[in-house]
């Protein structure tokens, strides 16, 4: 199937493309937000080629161009609708016409109003066009989406933003439709609904079933004006599910330290995100033992990175390497001429030293060069920071709380006694003590008592955000504080179930033996074993047509899944980063997390249509790393921060 990126840039592409006839001239007319939607999957150049004359921002004063048709690119709000009218009505038209494409829905009310406006000023017949795209998403990489909305968080949990929470809800619903409507999906529905481990009922459920319901409601209306949708597909395909799922799924996973190259980069370095990119600026040694610094930009047009992205960072180096030997023997003949000069008698390298040698004698593979003296230099930082930071300790003791167990399967019995003495160490830095206590906290499910967090503080003498972070863990349904038991009383917490592993079963690393609850949920999803009372249907016709297929289908009894924590094995499977392209059968898979997402749950969807040979897609409002969720959620009892708005510049790009 193809990849979500390359199903957004031809339907964006199309669009350009449908406006008669091609060698038309023309221009585009975009706004803040839908210019972001574009460069996700678009080249500006590619746009220009097909006889586009000049790219401009609908929010900066521009030139009228009375002879030639504009295409408008817009988000549906009344700033952009607004401007819109009046490069018609407001000293004459702007343009010949205008071809109008909204990014999702309007309003009905802004609707009527755009038309009214029109109307009563005489400027209908400058619209050629009207059509509403669905397209209002950010495609990240092949098969992630975000909707770039970090406010979501704070509208969907915070005590102070109640009043945003149902409007919350119907934006996040409007866009997971505009995913379905690219994908040309009508999902069965299912979603998450949590249950009180001691008596069974459903707790804090309105999240994902609220979400859940409304998004039902929204694909009901498009299919209902879209008659032909979803379109036939050769050969037929059964239904994609779409799973919800909310943050306080998983309170650990956005906490952990992860190991994987791509989730390293950005928890420990650094970075800037540059649209659906992550730009990272770093040093490196030059010919003459000077220190030169470059910008390097990261996402999927670079395939050295994917291939190494979701690799553990043990594994990155040789990777790398083993990526580079292949190189030269693809280009031994390019390679001999350089053989007589500074280029070391080798046909391979062995280390990082030796490739850093080689490559300093590259000169006819410029873009090469610096492609792997950049992920050479980026993954040795990491390891410098792993060294400095004592995360090789800090990582373990992470790994313990969150699975429960040590390496060795054994119950961890002296985990305050480790945790103290890294909170004492200067080099141990704030956040990451922060982090050991909110997983403690987690860890211990009930809480602890008042006296030992205090205790533990203490040791830690974090700054107040942090200690807000760590108190505001409460209104994600983690409890803070344990109450002292009667005398006699028994204690409700559930034992965890010890597992031990089989001397066959091919072990995880020490740092990452955690398997993150998405990654569960997708598991059971593809192999029928999800719990229809955990994650309920929206319809019941959707529930017994499906659970009839799955019986169907699969050799796998539906017991349904556990969502406790479990020790994962360490998935050696690596299609998806970098090897051959995948053929996936069977239904597509999409799971929306509400309130962000990690990168370990993206690798995670990798991985997972890896092993089943399934195309699945994970999204979110944003995605988050430890730094920014903590930050978050430090604030998370104060009125939400006004989201920032980058105006985009406007493009001086013209064909004469």
């Amino acid at each position: 199937m193809p990849e979500l990126t390359e199903l957004l840039r031809k339907r964006l592409m199309d669009t350009i493309r449908a406006i008669q006839p091609p060698e038309k001239w023309k221009l585009m007319v975009i706004d803040s937000q839908s210019i972001k939607l574009l460069n996700a999957v678009c080249n500006k150049y590619d746009i220009l080629e097909e006889n586009v004359t000049v790219i401009e921002n609908i929010e900066r004063p521009r030139q009228p161009y009375p002879t030639l048709e504009a295409i408008y690119f817009l988000t549906p709000c009344k700033e952009s609708v607004y401007r819109l009218i009046d490069d018609f009505t407001v000293k004459g038209p702007m343009y010949k016409g205008a071809h109008v494409h909204f990014t999702s829905a309007l309003e009905d009310d802004l609707f009527d109003e755009f038309n009214r406006r029109l109307k009563s000023r005489n400027a209908s017949q400058y619209i050629l066009r009207l059509k509403e795209m669905y397209v209002d998403f950010m495609a990240v990489e092949s098969s992630v989406f975000t909707f770039d909305r970090p406010i979501s968080f704070f509208n969907l949990f915070g005590p102070e933003e109640r009043s945003k929470f149902e409007p919350e809800l119907e934006k996040l619903a409007k866009q997971i439709v505009s995913i379905c409507a690219t994908l040309g999906e009508d999902p069965i529905i299912r979603y998450h609904r949590p249950l009180d481990e001691d008596t069974g009922a459903p707790i804090n459920k309105s999240l994902p079933y609220k979400l859940a319901m409304t998004v039902q409601r929204e694909i009901d209306n498009f299919c209902r004006i879209n008659p032909n949708f979803p379109p036939p597909r050769q050969p037929p395909q059964p239904r994609a599910t779409l799973v919800i799922v909310d943050r306080s799924i998983d309170h650990a996973s956005p906490l952990l330290h992860e190991f994987t190259y791509q989730a390293m980069i950005t928890d420990l370095l650094p970075v800037e995100p540059a649209g659906t990119a992550i730009k990272y600026n770093y040093e490196y040694g030059q010919s003459d033992g000077t220190t030169g610094s470059k910008e390097v930009v990261l996402d999927e047009s670079d395939t050295i990175y994917t291939s190494v992205r979701h690799l553990h960072i043990a594994e990155t180096t040789d990777k790398l390497i083993e990526n580079f030997n292949k190189f030269l023997q693809e280009n031994k003949a390019a390679l001999s001429a350089s053989e007589g000069s500074n280029m070391p008698p080798k046909d391979s390298a062995r280390s990082l030293r030796d490739m850093k040698e080689m490559l300093t004698n590259l000169p006819q593979f410029q873009d090469l060069k610096a492609k792997y003296s950049a992920h050479l230099s980026i993954a040795q930082e990491c390891m410098s920071v792993f060294e400095k930071q004592k995360l090789n300790s800090v990582g373990n003791l992470e790994q313990n709380m969150a699975t429960g167990e040590t390496p060795n399967g054994d119950m961890p019995k002296t985990i305050v006694l480790d945790m103290v003495p890294l909170l004492d160490d200067p080099y141990v830095s704030p956040l990451d003590k922060a982090r050991l206590l909110m997983l403690y906290i987690i860890s211990r499910e009930g809480g602890i008592f008042d006296e030992d967090r205090k205790k533990l503080l203490e040791h830690a003498r974090l700054p107040r955000d942090l200690r807000e972070a760590i108190n505001n863990l409460t209104i994600l349904g983690v409890k803070l504080t344990k109450v002292q038991r009667k005398a006699g009383e028994k204690s409700l917490r559930k034992k965890r179930e010890r597992r031990k592993s089989s001397k066959d079963q091919e072990q995880p690393y020490e740092l990452s033996r955690y398997m993150n609850t998405v990654k569960k949920v997708m598991e059971a999803s593809i192999t029928g074993t999800m719990d229809a009372g955990q994650f309920p249907y929206t319809r019941q016709s959707d529930a017994e047509l499906h659970e009839e297929g799955s019986k169907a289908g699969s050799t796998v009894p539906a017991t349904g899944v556990s969502l406790r924590t479990t020790k994962p094995t360490w998935s050696k499977k690596t299609n998806s980063m970098g090897g051959t392209p995948r053929n996936p059968t069977g239904a597509r898979l999409i799971i929306f997390v509400a309130g962000g997402m990690t990168y370990s749950e993206m690798r995670s969807a990798y991985e997972i249509a890896d092993m089943h040979n399934r195309d699945v897609i994970i999204g979110s409002s944003h995605i988050i790393t430890p730094a920014g969720y903590i930050q978050d959620l430090s604030k998370l009892r104060k009125p939400a921060p006004i989201p920032h708005r980058v105006f985009g510049q406007r493009s001086i790009i013209i064909i004469s």
